[in-house]
């Protein structure tokens, strides 16, 4: 990918020094036979007034009509050469930077798709291979209560990884298909505390807090979508934050707007990527190396079904770190 840029990057380069070069002689040329045109006629209009015996009077062919008309002309041919430089340059700078731009948007779009093929990869590999070792486990030892028990919520763990997995692949396909919310009344509260025992099924170790109401009213939202933005935002508190970091839920209501805030004491996020988070794929940092589970699509999500509700998310930095996520609805 980076091979791929940097040759780009240098056809790009020699295409502009080859074109700028290319017209700087062209213009030259046009310059110059300007001139000698000039120059030509001016001397055939110096022998018509001179006359082959006596001298020319510069003074009077100076003062002729066909003179100024000869200066008038070259002036004119300047000032066209010099607009049309300036228009050829202006038209070439902004082909090259929609070019540019088309083109970097290209090799991003390749970029995502590579790390989304590879965290899909790892995403779909891992829960699978566990649950066909609980499996085979199970089909070929005798095992206690005990232990039974405790292959069986792994495999659960893991087959509920998949399910939201799929789920979230689903939705994303739907938010692409012109969805649209079905609006009803929802306990917020209720989505909230499924969402987290969901979690809490998946990362026993999560530090997680509701802070709702007990008489929250109903909110008018889509239940599918108001949960994924819920269980969404949790997941990625809880991926990108130390194990056992302080994760916080509050949700509120004024005058029919819903306030959702999800804080965390995790690693932040940098200023330059409070955007290209809500990005579809996009993941920070590398995806070699990143360590967390993820496939980029999570915020992706979050965003256009508050976006499809008419609200609006908004991400800052946490006090002393981390990073906090309001949603308005």
């Amino acid at each position: 990918m980076q091979q791929s840029k940097s040759s780009l990057q240098l056809l790009t380069s020699f295409v502009l020094v080859y074109m700028v070069l290319a017209f700087a002689w062209w213009a030259v040329q046009l310059w110059r036979e300007n001139d000698r045109f000039f120059e030509v006629s001016s001397q055939l209009l110096e022998t018509r007034y001179g006359g082959p015996k006596r001298g020319v009077n510069l003074t009077e062919l100076l003062a002729t009509a066909e003179y100024q008309a000869l200066v008038q002309r070259r002036q004119k041919h300047r000032r066209m050469i010099l607009a049309e430089g300036i228009f050829f340059t202006l038209c070439l700078g902004f082909g090259l930077y929609v070019i540019n731009r088309s083109a970097k948007r290209e090799l991003a779009l390749a970029r995502q798709h590579r790390n989304f093929m590879l965290s899909i990869t790892h995403e779909l590999k891992s829960p699978l291979a566990a649950i066909r070792l609980t499996l085979e486990t199970l089909h070929k030892r005798e095992l206690q209560r005990e232990q039974l028990e405790k292959l069986c919520a792994n495999g659960l763990r893991d087959a509920a990884r998949l399910q939201t997995l799929v789920e979230d692949l689903l939705l994303a396909a739907r938010l692409e298909d012109n969805w649209r919310p079905v609006l009803e009344p929802i306990d917020v509260r209720s989505i909230a505390q499924d969402c987290m025992a969901n979690l809490l099924v998946r990362f026993p170790a999560a530090n997680i807090t509701l802070a709702i109401p007990a008489d929250l009213p109903p909110a008018q939202a889509d239940k599918p979508g108001l949960t994924a933005v819920i269980q969404n935002l949790l997941e990625n508190a809880v991926k990108y934050a130390p194990e056992g970091a302080a994760i916080q839920c509050a949700v509120e209501q004024t005058n029919g707007i819903l306030r959702l805030r999800v804080a965390d004491q995790g690693f932040g996020i940098p200023d330059a990527e409070k955007t290209a988070i809500f990005e579809k794929f996009y993941r920070i940092g590398n995806e070699d190396t990143r360590r967390t589970t993820g496939t980029g699509l999570g915020l992706y999500i979050v965003k256009q079904i508050v976006q499809a509700h008419g609200g609006m998310i908004t991400v800052t930095d946490n006090k002393p770190k981390g990073t906090v996520f309001v949603v308005e609805m």
